[in-house]
């Protein structure tokens, strides 16, 4: 039987900072491409087949089994893809594998320097036991090397400059191309400044990438919807020039993975979830669809801008568990629900892989009544930002949220969101937002992160928040921002709102379904979190940004 074979551990570096360091979405969109390519195109339709190797008949995600431990004589093939890692195994008799190896990385490494400049990857070698009891021991190895790589290569992710000295202004880098370089289509998009070779290659592949993606969905879009290009066509009001920058992220995926035991099983996992993902943004979009004809957005959304054809949703990430979109900052919290109500419903788990990833958490944790879904669970961020706030900090802010989220999910695996709404130039970290916006004399202001998936018996599940904004808009505008107020200030003044505003009063009995209420039930005690909590601010805020009924 077969056990150890060469092995290749591919792995992408600071994705994030690659795709969204640009403010254009049309740039943005071909660098999420260009990541994904260099495994999925380059690698497996360039690299490999040049080396003269026997590779399985079929493509390593139309199979969810190792062939290679079926068919003898496969030389190479792609184990899996998936989080930004790409796995080749490789075995040639009468060669040595690991000098084969090499080759391979050094042909891939120098096509990246044309094809995808300024994308920083990494890569291991060595041998690794693919179906035998040493397999998670070898492949930790692997890692571990990536890792020891990671802190002590510093890659060499631009071709050496030639000379120029002017900067570029979308990347900072050397500007190498003007117009008749490339073509003029892309450069008359940068209004005829030089620009670097990152940025041309990214904006040459937004033509790629966005091909590929109506192919993907064309029996949802038809010849009617397309994609925006443009970030003032999503259809937020010009007096409403927010948009919401939605990241999604599975919940415990390292644990779920180490759990398997061979490669086979982490194979079948990997493809398992990517395609939880795709059918989960699959009936998000088709679901938008329906709401676009039903009129749903005809009183919260400027159509116009829309030219009755795009789409208020533009998706920039989506692989394995990761996925980054685009909407309206009114969209942002109703569309997060919507994507993890989909996968929700989805078993991730076999009865064996969740019982080992059951086992694997309590010993992680110490703690055994640690909980592993087996179903797909995912936590979200929303960061509520200006349309034209710097996209790379309204997506670490949306990244930060998502921890937030993962952090309460930890105990019970379920499924969180947790948002901010970020005005004018603030560009704080979520750490500095919680201090200048939530910290008040009686407590905290800010109620999340809310559960998307079960209810809570504290009322902090989403679709509490969506009934209570409900409630809170009957109230005159003028009793709302006096409320906003007085919670930032001390008890005495908080009691004397209430003994003013019957509106608010009734609201509370409602919710609490009791008769006697006062200043303290605006808030509640959360025992985890040893603080006193109000949801109100948060219904507040979102008053401005959920959907017109």
């Amino acid at each position: 039987m077969l056990n150890s074979v060469g092995a290749i551990l591919l792995d992408t570096r600071s994705i994030q900072k690659y795709v969204f360091s640009c403010n254009r979405l049309k740039t943005n969109i071909g660098a999420s491409f260009l990541v994904d390519s260099i495994f999925s195109d380059l690698m497996v339709n360039k690299i490999l087949p040049s080396l003269n190797l026997k590779m399985p008949e079929f493509s390593w995600n139309e199979v969810d089994n190792v062939q290679m431990l079926e068919d003898d004589s496969i030389e190479c093939e792609v184990a899996y893809i998936g989080g930004g890692n790409m796995i080749i195994l490789v075995r040639k008799q009468d060669e040595d594998v690991i000098e084969l190896c090499k080759k391979i990385v050094g042909s891939w490494s120098k096509e990246i320097l044309i094809k995808a400049p300024g994308l920083k990857t990494g890569a291991a070698i060595g041998m690794l036991d693919i179906d035998s009891e040493h397999f998670q021991k070898s492949l930790g190895i692997l890692y571990k090397q990536l890792k020891d790589n990671q802190n002590t290569i510093l890659p060499q992710v631009d071709v050496p400059y030639v000379g120029f000295t002017l900067e570029c202004d979308y990347s900072g880098k050397t500007a190498e191309y003007l117009r008749g370089r490339v073509e003029d289509s892309i450069i008359n998009e940068f209004d005829n400044k030089m620009v670097s070779a990152e940025i041309v290659a990214k904006s040459s592949a937004y033509n790629v990438a966005t091909e590929k993606l109506k192919e993907e969905y064309k029996d949802i879009l038809g010849n009617r919807f397309d994609f925006v290009t443009k970030f003032d066509n999503l259809g937020y009001k010009d007096n409403e020039s927010y948009i919401s920058v939605v990241h999604i992220d599975g919940n415990n995926m390292g644990i779920k993975f180490a759990s398997c035991k061979n490669m086979q099983e982490r194979k079948k996992l990997s493809l398992r979830t990517a395609q939880i993902v795709k059918r989960g943004f699959y009936k998000l979009l088709k679901s938008v669809v329906i709401d676009f004809k039903e009129g749903i957005y005809d009183k919260s959304l400027n159509i116009n801008k829309m030219k009755n054809r795009y789409l208020p949703i533009r998706p920039i990430i989506i692989g394995g568990d990761d996925i980054t979109f685009v909407c309206p900052g009114r969209l942002g919290l109703e569309y997060a629900k919507r994507f993890i109500q989909f996968v929700s419903k989805e078993q991730l788990l076999d009865e064996k892989l969740y019982s080992n990833a059951q086992s694997y958490a309590g010993k992680i944790f110490n703690n055994q009544n640690i909980k592993v879904n087996n179903n797909m669970s995912c936590c979200a961020g929303v960061a509520i930002v200006p349309a034209k706030y710097p996209f790379y900090r309204a997506y670490e802010l949306a990244e930060q949220l998502c921890g937030s989220a993962k952090k309460k999910s930890r105990e019970d695996d379920e499924s969180f969101v947790d948002f901010a709404i970020l005005h004018g130039d603030m560009s704080p970290t979520l750490d500095q937002l919680c201090v200048q916006q939530y910290e008040a004399p009686e407590g905290y202001l800010h109620y999340g992160p809310y559960c998307i998936t079960q209810e809570q018996n504290d009322k902090s599940n989403i679709n509490d928040l969506f009934s209570l904004i409900e409630k809170i808009k009957k109230v005159p505008n003028n009793k709302i921002k006096d409320l906003r107020n007085v919670l930032n200030e001390d008890n005495h003044s908080i009691v004397r709102f209430l003994e003013n505003c019957p509106e608010v009063e009734n609201i509370l009995k409602d919710e609490l379904q009791k008769e006697d209420v006062g200043a303290s039930d605006l808030w509640q005690y959360m025992k985890n979190e040893k603080i006193l909590k109000t949801r109100y601010v948060d219904a507040i805020e979102l008053i401005d940004f959920s959907l017109k009924v």
